[in-house]
């Protein structure tokens, strides 16, 4: 009886809401629509830029057997420290270089490639999505603080909150050190392995896209309802404009670091403000990340609860870095109605992968190298 009554309550609740945003859009359709044109142009100058190149690069990685290659570097810290199969290690890497949701994507491509089973997924998705350094070190350091120290020392601390999400993952975890990972099919670059990467890749950016324009009309939308203005008075013990950022930092991001005021608490606060809502994402890079899940059996409970670990983590890891590093460093937020700008380009993502990808082949060969001149050794010992 009371789960009767509880489900027509939720549905009663549920069509309510409906029935205010669609209401909302009708009242409001210049500034709803103002703002869904906002998030198409933002999908076209910055997100696709940013992210399609390395969604493309994360399924060939699976799909050549290149991942495998890789997960050997990282062999030692993935199965001793997070207690997980060494072949996980691209989605951790990928995730700390390219952002969100490229390490949710990956680690998607490692289960489906066979590579960790559904509960190991579910366990790195916990602390692989983070976010990428091009929006830390410029929209957040230089342009919110106008400090590159100040975008290194969250994107450090942004860093160690997830290995040490990933740490306490492995500690808890109740089986043992995972075997060596099985070695994987290696294939190689052909014509339909990477028509398939691109084709796959585009279809997982338009979802991405799509939350990204859903997202922007739904914050205009409860701008004009006064529901920030709302948050800011329940949280009346935050300083003036923070709640309001914090509150839009966890329904979007972007828009919630963005917006926060240059006045009104001291550096580290809102250095630790900023760094909370970098690290636990907000619910439209979560529901990025729902829409790349498909039908696939995995738990994603381990993953809104280490998102929000990490921010608050980040947050306490933060505050007192940036009063040890930066108390010597002239920083200055910009004014609130100053032009903010996420300067990403594509160009600095291809030249820290191309670095990471020729460091990660060299250091294979390398690897590779020495155990064939071990067992060439012992060979000609034994006879």
């Amino acid at each position: 009886m009371e789960k009767n009554l509880l489900g027509r309550v939720l549905s009663a609740v549920t069509f309510c809401l409906i029935t205010l945003f669609g209401s909302g859009l009708i009242l409001f359709t210049k500034e709803v629509s103002a703002a869904a044109s906002a998030g198409i142009d933002a999908c076209m100058r910055v997100v696709i830029p940013s992210l399609f190149p390395f969604f493309v690069l994360s399924s060939l990685c699976i799909s050549t057997g290149m991942a495998h290659s890789l997960s050997r570097l990282f062999a030692l810290p993935m199965r001793y420290l997070f207690r997980l199969p060494s072949s996980c290690a691209p989605a951790f890497v990928l995730g700390l270089i390219g952002g969100y949701p490229i390490g949710a994507k990956t680690a998607f491509d490692l289960y489906d490639g066979g590579a960790c089973t559904a509960e190991e997924c579910s366990r790195l998705l916990g602390f692989c999505s983070s976010c990428g350094p091009a929006f830390i070190f410029s929209a957040v350091g230089v342009s919110l603080f106008g400090s590159l120290r100040a975008g290194a020392v969250i994107y450090i601390c942004h860093i160690l909150s997830a290995v040490i999400i990933g740490v306490l993952s492995g500690f808890f975890y109740r089986g043992g050190i995972p075997q060596k990972s099985v070695a994987a099919h290696r294939g190689r670059l052909t014509p339909s392995a990477f028509t398939s990467a691109v084709s796959s890749s585009f279809a997982s950016m338009i979802n991405v896209c799509g939350f990204v324009i859903f997202f922007s009309a739904l914050m205009a939308f409860l701008q004009k309802c006064g529901f920030f203005s709302l948050c800011q008075r329940l949280l009346f013990f935050l300083p003036q404009g923070y709640a309001e950022s914090l509150t839009k930092g966890i329904i979007e991001m972007t828009g919630g670091v963005l917006s926060l005021p240059c006045q009104g608490a001291s550096l580290p606060f809102a250095m630790a403000v900023c760094a909370f809502i970098i690290g636990f994402g907000g619910l439209s890079v979560h529901c990025q990340v729902l829409s790349l899940l498909g039908d696939r059996p995995i738990y994603m409970g381990r993953y809104f609860i280490g998102k929000a670990a990490q921010g608050i983590l980040s947050a306490a890891l933060v505050y007192p870095a940036s009063v040890y590093f930066l108390r010597e460093v002239a920083v200055s937020m910009p004014p609130v109605e100053s032009e903010r700008l996420y300067a990403a380009s594509p160009l600095y993502y291809f030249i820290v992968m191309g670095v990471y990808l020729s460091l990660a082949l060299l250091l294979s060969s390398l690897m590779s190298k020495e155990k064939r001149v071990k067992k060439t050794v012992a060979k000609k010992a034994s006879e």
